[in-house]
């Protein structure tokens, strides 16, 4: 049967970019950084004696400062008679409000609005040179410009940005990038779109453009894959697809020209997985094989597409994500990382903007998208990806390799996107990263979940189910016991991806295992002692989340193989 028509529609015609000579200034408040001795500094006219000195002697004056403290302070204290129950008064207060400590109440539905998108107001038609002409009129800032609105918006102290060790050293760079550094930036993105064209590429989906590739197989699952332990890896996840969870979704598996060339290894692959092998060019000089997703998008048959790592167990079948509220609504859903953004990140200038917490930084182990969507300008988001992953020396102190030129590719075009409804939760069990018994719990695996039915997409209390086990520390550790390697689940209480009681639940990455810790008193309500606003920490057996069924015990069963893999 052939997928039904999504709710947006692409345009008839790829128009052309025309934004002027791509060499063309953009406009600056400043053309350098205020200079020390610019500063004007302001003293007290009664230090100096003048005209406003008081008549009253320095030890007798009353300071305006230390008298206000001190009421507050006697206030304070003085409120905690007062007052009966004063922290049952403030728990209920946080309990109640629909502050952003606690907006519980607040929330109506599941599916939070898509973001990434310019505002309504600003009249910005949906073309790629109108896109493209706003993005090269923003203008372009120093660093100490733009940094207050961003850490405004961005918070340091907050989501792991401060800590997250691809940021650590970056600052400095950061703070280099001058504004025709980033009108270089802005020009380079068009002159890219423009080569595109010029070669006869397609930047904008046209009505028609899959009219050679039957309805029934433009939809599917991409895999990328080279020799070794990924395609052991790979092996596990087809097989949990195909064997257990029964999907027949079309799969094609991405490798670069000169892998998988042992004799008879694809031929085996694709009789007992009913799969495709695709072959590509374009491997990175320096052996990085991160734009082989960027090569396959691009490349690929289906209009609509499921992404996955080789090293992520499904746990569901992909075809599902397709119905998902979040999906229909933009045309693409991403799943969270552990950190967000530093604040002073130049590419928030580059691109024209400030940062905000509007959403998770993605992690690109997974991922659900259509070409078509965005009025067809979510194909260009493609290429300009692809863009960002050729020219490394720009774009690679900005990003984390591919998983953030998307989400910067779609702020650059001023597009929507969207992200799963619930953040991620940390999978493992209780031994230490070599294997050994511990009482303490150890999370290597991200657990993500899937997206909503559209039959609860106005439902707050909807919880998803578990969707995959992107096993990204896992399959780095030796000598795990098998038995032990997916036993337990950890994940805040409240986990909806908006949800600001997530900054209490502290995300990171020690090295050896995603912690999750909960800063500061527990939030259960009714509770003596507690915060007040719902928010903490669970731990939940893995058995218990995905149910007695063919998915938890065929979990078990490759633990055995996978804890081998390369080992």
């Amino acid at each position: 049967m052939a997928p039904s028509a999504p709710q947006y529609q692409p345009v008839p015609t790829t128009p052309s970019v025309s934004v002027g000579d791509a060499a063309t200034p953009c406009s600056t408040t400043s053309s350098s950084p205020p200079s020390s001795s610019s500063r004007r500094r302001y003293s007290d006219p009664a230090s100096r004696g003048g005209l406003l000195a008081s008549p009253i002697p320095r030890g007798m004056r009353l300071r305006p400062i230390p008298l206000i403290l001190a009421f507050m302070v006697l206030a304070i204290l003085s409120g905690s008679f007062i007052h009966p129950t004063p922290r049952s008064y403030i728990a209920d207060y946080l309990s109640s409000s629909t502050s952003t400590l606690n907006p519980s109440t607040a929330l109506t539905s599941n599916v939070q609005p898509a973001t990434g998108g310019l505002p309504a107001h600003l009249g910005i038609p949906m073309t790629l040179e109108a896109r493209l002409a706003y993005l090269l009129s923003r203008p372009a800032l120093w660093q100490w410009e733009a940094e207050l609105p961003s850490r405004h918006g961005c918070p340091f102290y907050t989501y792991n940005r401060n800590t997250y060790f691809f940021h650590e050293g970056k600052p400095e760079q950061w703070e280099q990038v001058t504004p025709t550094d980033v009108k270089r930036y802005r020009n380079k993105i068009v002159e890219y779109m423009r080569g595109v064209e010029r070669e006869g590429g397609k930047l904008v989906w046209e009505d028609g453009m899959d009219a050679h590739v039957p309805a029934a197989e433009r939809r599917g699952l991409i895999y990328t894959a080279g020799d070794g332990p990924a395609l052991n890896r790979l092996r596990l996840c087809l097989h949990m697809l195909r064997k257990v969870i029964g999907s027949k979704i079309l799969v094609h598996v991405y490798h670069f020209k000169g892998e998988l060339e042992e004799p008879g290894l694809k031929d085996g692959f694709e009789a007992d997985y009913d799969i495709k092998f695709i072959e590509v060019g374009g491997r990175r000089q320096d052996g990085k094989s991160w734009n082989i997703k960027n090569i396959a998008f691009l490349h690929t048959q289906f209009t609509e597409f499921v992404y996955l790592d080789s090293d992520n167990i499904p746990l569901i079948d992909p075809m599902e994500l397709f119905e998902g509220a979040e999906y229909k609504q933009s045309g693409s859903v991403f799943w969270s990382d552990l950190n967000k953004d530093h604040p002073d990140n130049a590419i928030f200038r580059v691109m024209g903007r400030d940062c905000t917490d509007d959403h998770w930084p993605g992690e690109a182990g997974q991922l659900v998208f259509d070409k078509r969507a965005n009025n067809g300008l979510n194909l260009a988001v493609l290429h300009l990806t692809n863009h960002m992953m050729e020219e490394d020396k720009m774009y690679g102190f900005l990003s984390y390799g591919d998983k953030d030129t998307f989400r910067f590719s779609f702020y650059a075009l001023g597009l929507d996107y969207q992200m799963a409804p619930r953040i991620f939760a940390s999978a493992g069990g209780y031994q230490t990263e070599n294997g050994e018994d511990s009482h303490e719990f150890c999370g290597h695996t991200m657990l993500h979940w899937a997206l909503t039915p559209s039959s609860e997409a106005h439902n707050p209390a909807y919880s998803p189910k578990p969707a995959f086990l992107h096993t990204i520390l896992a399959k780095h550790r030796y000598h795990l016991q098998p038995e032990k390697l997916f036993t337990h689940v950890r994940k805040p209480r409240l986990d909806g991806i908006t949800d600001p009681r997530l900054v209490r639940t502290y995300y990171e990455w020690t090295g050896q295992c995603f912690g999750i810790t909960l800063k500061g008193p527990d939030g259960t309500m009714g509770v003596e002692g507690s915060w007040g606003d719902g928010q903490g920490v669970e731990m939940i057996s893995m058995e218990e989340l995905i149910g007695d069924n063919m998915v938890w015990r065929e979990l078990q069963e490759l633990s055995r193989t996978f804890v081998n893999i390369d080992h």
